[in-house]
């Protein structure tokens, strides 16, 4: 299968109008002669930041049957939602044994993306400075504690990002933790759109159960890459301040996709960008249920990311 790049597009300007002619994507602002097109076949999500944006009917229909993912942000930037494309069944081996919920299996490839997601922040923290964190002694403790490895990791992570302060899942009151939602739910629109098209059912979780957030198999495979989303917070904290003010959030919103796309890690004998990772890692997953083995699977590692895009550009790799 042959991985293509495309555009994560951010709406932030209000008064947005999109609308489909002859394949490709239109913005006209209101009250202005700004007009940006782009080709439809070179969308994987969009993301509408601002209110008042409105899409022709004949738009959103287009961009669905493309397998485009829409999320939808309230006026604090916080996701509420996504228009998504209909779910279908790509490959019957894998639909049917997700759908059996084969707990033995189930409960293996947990535990390796929940492993790997705190390798993934225990190098985020090394990344930052951090010398004196003890997650590598707690991953490799025989029943992982994930509270407790979140509570250290978030201590660490905020101290040395601006300032200690707790996390924020939801109405996130501080700058950073309004960033981190942002990023995380740029991430799951991408794998949310993955799942779709490799055939898996979101509502159907390995770990977080069917009542969470409606897509827990989402939430599940996000895991690995929230700290690629941590670290690339710290980077932007090294040009622009930590502030809630517009132009901030503005230059967060561009900083995002911007890393998607130059950033590259390392798989098999090749390195791919960020956004085409995603669907390689979903393959692997739908595979692994295709045959309920995730002894060879392939899990982002932070290690493995390259961040000069200029010299790691199509480099091939020796084993």
């Amino acid at each position: 299968m042959k991985y293509m790049s495309y555009h994560i597009l951010h709406i932030t300007k209000q008064g947005s109008y999109i609308s489909i002619d002859k394949g490709l994507l239109f913005c006209k602002i209101k009250d202005t002669d700004e007009v940006y097109k782009l080709p439809i076949d070179d969308i994987k999500a969009v993301i509408v930041c601002t209110p008042a944006v409105s899409f022709s009917n004949n738009a959103i229909a287009s961009l669905l049957k493309n397998n485009v993912v829409i999320q939808h942000c309230d006026r604090a930037f916080q996701p509420v939602g996504w228009s998504v494309p209909l779910d279908r069944i790509v490959k019957t081996k894998v639909f049917n044994n997700q759908i059996s919920q084969n707990e033995e299996f189930e409960t293996k490839l947990w535990k390796k993306v929940v492993k790997q997601k705190t390798l993934n922040q225990a190098y985020a923290l090394d990344l930052m400075g951090c010398e004196t964190h003890n997650l590598y002694n707690l991953i490799n403790k025989p029943l992982m504690n994930e509270a407790n490895i979140a509570k250290q990791y978030w201590q660490d992570y905020f101290f040395y990002l601006s300032e200690p302060m707790k996390r924020e899942h939801q109405n996130a009151q501080s700058f950073e933790n309004a960033c981190l939602n942002y990023g995380y739910a740029v991430i799951k629109t991408l794998i949310y759109r993955s799942i779709l098209i490799h055939g898996l059912l979101p509502n159907l979780g390995i770990h977080h159960k069917g009542n969470y957030k409606t897509t827990p198999l989402v939430y599940d495979l996000t895991e690995p890459f929230r700290a690629f989303i941590d670290i690339y917070l710290f980077y932007f904290s090294q040009n622009y301040p930590l502030e809630f003010e517009s132009e901030e959030i503005q230059e967060w919103i561009k900083f995002i996709p911007n890393c998607l796309k130059d950033y590259r890690i390392k798989y098999k004998d090749n390195s791919y960008k960020i956004i085409d990772i995603i669907d390689i890692y979903i393959e692997e997953i739908a595979n692994a249920f295709a045959k309920f083995d995730c002894s060879e699977i392939f899990l982002p590692d932070l290690k493995e990311q390259f961040l000069d895009k200029d010299t790691q550009k199509n480099r091939e790799y020796e084993e």
